[in-house]
């Protein structure tokens, strides 16, 4: 009812501000983009998380903008609500930001941005909370520890030094603050932590345009700091709330791209390129390296009817020290198998659209998602040997949806 009310406003203030335009016009707000949907389906798995049910998912995007002189002020808007049936997983999102940019000159652009997002994720079952009695675990435990609440400050330059060559440098800073669980214990943090951190999210890309097709090299990197969740010792992968410093994380990624448009006046590809490397800077527990090849196809079947796939790939291994508790101590490897931890997932996306009218579409979804790992499944009472937790870290997860789209 919320998500329902809220949406109702937010086609309201796209009807006050204007249709949408493309046009340069200035002194006056107009719309960039707005979108509604509502879409039904069903779910199988969440993460690791076993549930299945039906699904339910309204959501409404709006970004009025304003062009007077030399800036440009965007004020982007995101709501969603995802209801789930025979499971209790259902999801409001939100987030607003306003920005503001200005063309320097003809070949440099400066713009900044404020924002807050956050997801509210009541009475979610909590894995780490079995509700337990002498024959066996009854349950869990419902906890709102998952809900968030984000603010972000966002700097960006965008410069066209030669001619077809573009430059993109961005700088973020976001901090992300949790739901505390009223069952979490400051010394013994580790499962119930609330994620407190804060990220410092740097991109640099470098794009070649030519005729129908360009070249891009990026290079992002992100470093995490953590208020709440502790480091873990690399071989034992415990914690001491005394003398362990909070989680200190730093990942870099550079890749290259190659994107081709309009083939055949019908087909656009994107294909991308990445490794990833992560530094855990206290002993390495979390280090990993790993590839992260991405391609996304479009496709217009005809001037009514299009698809899209997008496929993702992590292929990550952990460090020497990560997570193969025991090794260095003499004691036996707790990984299911092998000697390096690895964690490797794929991810399928699919959209099919058609267009009944110019602002309305039917539109069908699919999400596919996989993930292979070595790490210990936990199996009550044998392994984490004094708990009653469920979690096999292999999964695989699907969702399907159909409804219709309005452009406004």
């Amino acid at each position: 009812m919320i998500t329902t009310t809220l949406l109702a406003g937010l086609l309201a203030a796209a009807a006050a501000t204007g249709t949408s335009s493309d046009d340069e016009a200035t002194g006056k707000w107009t719309l960039t983009h707005a979108k509604v949907g509502a879409f039904g389906g069903f779910f199988d798995g969440k993460g690791v998380r076993t549930d299945s049910g039906g699904a339910a998912l309204i959501e409404g995007t709006v970004t009025p903008r304003l062009r007077t002189g030399d800036w440009k002020f965007d004020v982007p808007v995101r709501l969603h609500h995802f209801q789930t049936f025979g499971a209790s997983l259902s999801e409001t999102y939100g987030s607003v930001y306003a920005g503001a940019e200005n063309r320097l000159s003809k070949g440099l652009r400066l713009g900044a941005s404020l924002g807050l997002s956050g997801a509210r994720r009541p009475h979610w079952p909590d894995l780490y909370q079995p509700i337990t009695s002498p024959s066996g675990p009854l349950g869990l435990n419902s906890t709102d520890r998952y809900s968030y609440l984000a603010w972000h400050v966002r700097l960006n330059l965008a410069a066209t030094p030669f001619a077809r060559n573009h430059l993109r440098l961005t700088y973020e800073y976001v901090h992300f603050g949790y739901t505390r669980d009223p069952n979490f214990d400051a010394a013994r943090p580790m499962h119930l932590t609330p994620r407190d951190n804060g990220q410092h999210l740097v991109g640099v890309s470098w794009r070649v345009l030519g005729d129908g097709y360009s070249v891009a090299a990026h290079l992002d990197y992100g470093h995490r700091y953590d208020e709440v969740y502790l480091s873990r010792n690399a071989v034992t992968g415990t914690t001491n709330f005394y003398t362990t410093p909070y989680q200190d994380l730093a990942r870099v990624e550079p890749s290259v791209e190659v994107r081709t448009k309009r083939l055949g006046d019908r087909l656009d590809v994107t294909l991308q390129y990445g490794y990833q490397i992560q530094t855990d800077g206290y002993q390495g527990y979390y280090s990993y390296t790993g590839h992260h090849p991405r391609l996304a196809v479009e496709y217009a079947f005809t001037d009514r009817l299009s698809a899209r796939v997008k496929g993702e790939v992590w292929w990550r291994e952990y460090g020497p020290d990560s997570k193969a508790a025991g090794l260095q101590a003499g004691q036996p490897n707790t990984l299911e198998n092998g000697s390096r931890l690895y964690d490797r997932k794929g991810a399928v996306g699919a959209t099919v659209s058609y267009a009944l009218t110019n602002k309305l579409s039917a539109t069908l979804r699919g999400d596919w998602v996989r993930r292979s790992t070595n790490y210990p499944d936990y199996v009550p009472n044998v392994y984490p040997a004094t708990r009653q937790y469920d979690i096999e870290w292999s999964y695989v997860n699907t969702q399907v949806l159909a409804g219709v789209e309005l452009k406004l």
